[in-house]
C-alpha cells in the first residue's frame, strides 16, 4: 500500500479532499476571529462553514489579466456559498434595497440606508463601534 493509499484509508477520504477541508476550516475561524465573515453580496453574517466561499469581487475570467486578477488579494471576499453561485448575481442590477444593489450602483434611500446598516453591525461586531 502506498502513502497516497494509507493517508486515504486513516483518513476516510482523499487526502487532497482533507486538505482543503483543513484548509477552509482555518481560514473560516480566522474570518470569524477577525470579524471578515460577512457576506460581501448581501451583507449578512456568515455563520456556518458549510455556506462561507471565497469569491472574488470583479470576475477573473475573461479579464484583461486573469491571472493577476485571481491572485490579487484586495479583489477578495467572503460569500455565502448561495450568494456566491446564484444566477441571480450574473445579472447586474439586484434587488433593492440591498448592500448588492449599492455595490452595483443604486443610490436609493433604501440601498443607502442597507449599506449604512450593513457597516454598523461589521463595525459593532468588531468593536469598532
Amino acid at each position: 500500500m502506498n502513502s497516497k493509499e494509507r493517508k486515504k484509508k486513516q483518513l476516510g477520504m482523499n487526502p487532497s479532499t482533507a486538505s482543503h477541508r483543513l484548509k477552509k476550516s482555518i481560514l473560516f475561524d480566522f474570518a470569524k476571529r477577525l470579524g471578515l465573515n460577512w457576506c460581501y453580496q448581501c451583507g449578512a453574517e456568515i455563520e456556518d462553514i458549510n455556506k462561507f466561499t471565497v469569491e472574488h469581487k470583479t470576475p477573473w475570467m475573461n479579464s484583461p489579466n486573469p491571472k493577476e486578477l485571481f491572485f490579487d488579494l484586495d479583489n477578495i471576499a467572503f460569500s455565502h456559498a448561495s450568494c456566491n453561485y446564484s444566477v441571480v448575481r450574473r445579472i447586474k442590477g439586484r434587488e433593492c434595497p440591498s448592500t448588492t444593489a449599492y455595490r452595483n450602483g443604486c443610490r436609493c434611500r433604501g440601498c443607502k440606508d442597507a449599506i449604512k446598516e450593513y457597516k454598523r453591525k461589521k463595525n459593532k461586531f468588531k468593536g469598532l463601534e
